[in-house]
């Protein structure tokens, strides 16, 4: 009773409290993307003066927060290239699947020894070499071996939340926005981007 009425006190105080051995969930990460993608932005030109910024989350970003750094990309990508504004022409925000099965083995390493087929349950047919496996050649990992088909067809990719913007950069008053079917929302980059770092500590 008294553990109840100690956490009911923190809870009162709102107070986050973390038990031990528990983990507590770390923030939301804003970084570049790697060379080969994942979670974080990238920028592409598409023409002149407009480009595509995405920023992919990780399984837990909620896909309000992946709008929002797409956002700040995008003023940061705006005055790092020396322009005053931006303007968003279209907006995406969808879940995506991330990885593949063929790259289970790469990410988590392969199972341990080289085990042949097994007719049934109960077999005792012992471990063997590479040729004896019907999945080919081993991959390495944690002591050699290809990864089961069975684990690989019960395998689901992720999903994430991505978000992909469309922005035409410029500096002064004057501005056009050819083959847009509507007035886009224009931002001032520096402000924009004090705003969403401000909200996001």
């Amino acid at each position: 009773m008294k553990i109840l009425a100690k956490l009911a006190v923190v809870l009162a105080l709102g107070t986050v409290a973390v038990m031990p051995g528990v983990v507590a969930a770390k923030p939301p990460v804003y970084k570049a993307a790697g060379p080969n993608g994942g979670l974080g932005y990238t920028n592409t030109k598409v023409e002149e003066n407009r480009y595509v910024i995405t920023y992919t989350g990780d399984a837990r970003m909620k896909a309000d927060v992946v709008a929002n750094y797409a956002l700040l990309r995008a003023a940061e990508f705006t005055t790092e290239s020396g322009h005053e504004w931006f303007a968003v022409l279209t907006t995406s925000v969808k879940e995506i699947e991330v990885g593949s099965a063929e790259d289970v083995a790469s990410r988590t390493g392969a199972f341990i020894g080289n085990v042949t087929a097994s007719s049934g349950a109960g077999s005792n047919q012992s471990a063997g070499s590479d040729s004896s496996i019907p999945m080919g050649p081993s991959t390495g990992g944690f002591g050699g071996g290809d990864v089961p088909p069975a684990v690989l067809e019960r395998w689901k990719p992720r999903k994430v939340s991505q978000a992909v913007l469309l922005i035409q950069v410029g500096s002064g008053d004057q501005a056009s926005f050819p083959g847009a079917t509507k007035q886009p929302e224009i931002f001032e980059a520096k402000k924009t981007a004090e705003e969403i770092r401000a909200s996001v500590k």
